[in-house]
């Protein structure tokens, strides 16, 4: 629960902020534990997987596998080289 309530990219951080303000920290972190727990139990009872609501997949997956996709892209001539005068700036 503290390692999740450190994660700024999870929606605990926010739940775990909101409630150490009004009831400390030690408080907060047993708190986002249950809230943890719980969702560990719906997972397990509906056998879905875990979606965070504020993590976009779409973009984590694109970012992570943008290389290698124009990578294969150029290997399989899909993808032209162009000359160096029409490539932008990075």
């Amino acid at each position: 629960a503290q390692a999740a309530a450190r994660t700024k990219d999870c929606q605990f951080y926010g739940y775990h902020k909101s409630l150490m303000v009004r009831r400390g920290y030690k408080r907060a972190v047993v708190a986002t534990a249950h809230k943890m727990l719980r969702v560990v139990y719906w997972v397990l009872r509906h056998q879905k997987p875990y979606l965070d609501p504020q993590a976009n997949y779409e973009s984590l997956i694109v970012s992570r596998n943008a290389a290698r996709w124009i990578k294969q892209l150029r290997e399989h001539g899909y993808l032209a080289e162009y000359p160096e005068r029409y490539r932008q700036a990075a």
